[in-house]
């Protein structure tokens, strides 16, 4: 059911506040990050993993295997996947990969969050017994996007959606242990969750404002 006693902008507003400012947040034009993947293509051990971006919505992934690299690229517009376990030496992001991507991009500048949607509907739930609010984004086209905030204004939980022949199905994404690093506060763990795997970044270091090509 809808929440028509706040509005999403406010609640945007809080997260962004919450995370730091509008103005900390301006001041972090890229970070690169270490630490560690666990998934169904580990056997959910940990394995090295480095996380590159670069403001506005550029983000790079490289999953270091026992036996190859995973490297996931999103330029803004486009995005690519590489890896020994690809179809192709090179795989084009598509509908709702590319859209994942995207989304992961928008979360780690998310100064840009409110003119990502055309349209947002508030609403409430529980997570974990604690209650949080729901922002909905939609745009022409496209499936929607649940952006989860706890009490604190922060991001807990992104859920999407891809079209597919048996039925929309969701990934979800949910953030924790978050640390502050130049001002900012910032998820150092993630899990992604679609009906056939799961997997969990872990971060342990957290470099802001290195020169990325």
């Amino acid at each position: 059911v809808p929440d028509t006693t706040v509005s999403a902008s406010q609640i945007l507003d809080k997260y962004l506040e919450a995370l730091g400012g509008t103005a900390r947040l301006a001041k972090i034009t890229s970070f690169a990050a270490k630490g560690t993947y666990a998934g169904f293509d580990t056997g959910f051990g940990e394995v090295p993993v480095e996380v590159y971006a670069k403001a506005p919505n550029q983000r790079a992934t490289v999953v270091h295997l026992d036996y190859g690299q995973n490297v996931r690229v999103y330029d803004g517009r486009n995005g690519w996947f590489a890896g020994p376990d690809s179809p192709a030496p090179l795989v084009t992001l598509t509908t709702g990969t590319l859209d994942l991507a995207r989304m992961e991009a928008l979360v780690a500048f998310p100064a840009g969050i409110k003119q990502a949607f055309g349209q947002w509907i508030v609403g409430n739930t529980i997570i974990d017994d604690n209650d949080v609010q729901i922002v909905q984004g939609t745009n022409p086209g496209l499936l929607p996007v649940d952006l989860y905030f706890g009490k604190a204004g922060l991001l807990v939980r992104l859920v999407r959606w891809t079209q597919t022949a048996v039925g929309p199905v969701p990934t979800q994404i949910d953030y924790g242990d978050y640390r502050e690093v130049a001002g900012v506060r910032t998820p150092f763990t993630w899990t992604i969750s679609q009906t056939y795997m799961q997997m969990t970044i872990k971060l342990s270091d957290l470099q802001t404002n290195v020169p990325l090509a």
